[in-house]
């Protein structure tokens, strides 16, 4: 096994909120250290890596909160539920 594989093993060990931590260090990490003027080709679109460089900024100095990760995904989920019920009975 190679180190990476035995530190995502770890991290996968780890409970979910702990997981997310590692998740938002890493991120952190990696956005930290693109250079000024990263080819938005090969390393996503420049517009959303400048957002999420100011959210994470942002963040950090607290002037904004975070939201736990599975609370996003339970709204995002009901919001798509509820579209496809009323996209289905507008077909009706």
């Amino acid at each position: 096994m190679t180190p990476r594989e035995l530190v995502l093993q770890q991290v996968f060990a780890l409970p979910l909120a702990d997981q997310a931590f590692v998740a938002q260090a890493v991120e952190d990490n990696l956005l930290s250290h693109l250079p000024p003027g990263t080819d938005h080709e090969a390393n996503g679109d420049e517009t959303f890596l400048l957002e999420l460089r100011r959210r994470s900024s942002a963040y950090h100095a607290g002037e904004t909160t975070a939201r736990d990760a599975f609370e996003v995904m339970a709204d995002l989920w009901r919001r798509q539920t509820s579209e496809a019920k009323q996209t289905e009975s507008s077909q009706s």
